[in-house]
């Protein structure tokens, strides 16, 4: 029998770009079948305290983590868990990173206010819309707007590349991400580790730079890897010792998206569909990342 993955440890919420708040995440990842879940928002942490106390409600489990960019010297992403958000170096950063991602998008805002593509909100609207949110992007300005009746979820797409797709690089970064090597040891230092991201085939090529940087796992079953990327991934996690990860990200029921599109055949035929249950990480991998020690 085919064992099904119990834990969904890559998922975005309200806090970052993702479109369900932690609440109703830990509500739609437990009626999907999950027993455990983690959220990890682009480069803020915020999302945690409400994510730690739906699952108590619930009665799943959770694991504390946040999905970083790094530069190495492209940008890719690594997901540090279990770290404590509160040590100084590490909350200083994540409030740059706030400042950094909250800047382009009011950059953004501000030119589409300008050239008539946002209509009937404004910039004091959309920080009031999202209290309590430091790390704020087009995602929340589409929500500021929904709440006030000026668009619908089936526009998203066509609202997004008028207004953000090629305008974010535009703008300048008002601060830097960190190089690989620097984020994975910030995020030691503040007592957690971390996983490559969905890597992909020259990512898995070159693992022993990986691991020399202090990656300790990879994410395996994650929707944007193909069948030779996942075969791969796990083969190295296995011989090399390193935990294994994985997640439904945009993707799938918890990704949200499934809105968006006019038909179910649309919807079928998009990358954002993704089976039930098909993703994530079985129970004894979630131990290991939960213990921090290998079992096999």
């Amino acid at each position: 029998m085919k064992e099904i993955p119990y834990a969904n440890l890559h998922l975005h919420s309200t806090h970052s770009d993702g479109v369900y708040s932690p609440g109703e995440l830990v509500r739609i990842a437990k009626a999907e079948g999950y027993r455990a879940l983690a959220i990890t928002d682009h480069d803020t942490a915020s999302a945690y305290p409400e994510l730690r106390e739906a699952a108590d409600k619930e009665g799943l489990e959770c694991l504390f983590g946040v999905e970083f960019t790094v530069v190495d010297p492209y940008d890719f992403h690594i997901v540090g868990f279990s770290f404590d958000p509160e040590y100084p170096e590490m909350k200083e950063y994540l409030e740059k990173m706030a400042k950094r991602q909250t800047d382009n998008t009011k950059c953004c805002f501000d030119e589409a206010v300008a050239s008539g593509g946002i209509k009937g909100v404004s910039w004091e609207e959309v920080l009031e819309y999202n209290a309590g949110i430091p790390w704020l992007c087009n995602n929340h300005v589409f929500r500021a707007m929904k709440a006030k009746g000026l668009i619908k979820d089936d526009e998203y797409m066509a609202w997004f590349n008028k207004n953000f797709r090629h305008q974010r690089g535009k703008y300048p970064p008002i601060h830097a991400f960190k190089p690989l090597s620097e984020m994975v040891g910030l995020i030691k230092r503040a007592g957690g580790f971390a996983v490559c991201a969905h890597p992909n085939m020259s990512q898995l090529a070159r693992i022993d730079l990986l691991i020399e940087s202090g990656i300790e796992g990879l994410e395996v079953l994650h929707p944007s890897l193909s069948d030779e990327e996942r075969a791969e991934s796990m083969r190295l996690c296995l011989e090399k010792g390193l935990f294994i990860s994985g997640g439904s990200d945009h993707s799938g029921l918890c990704g949200g998206y499934y809105d968006s599109f006019e038909s179910e055949e649309a919807l079928k035929a998009s990358d954002l569909y993704i089976e039930p249950l098909t993703v994530g990480a079985l129970e004894r991998y979630f131990r290991e990342l939960c213990e921090r020690r290998i079992n096999r």
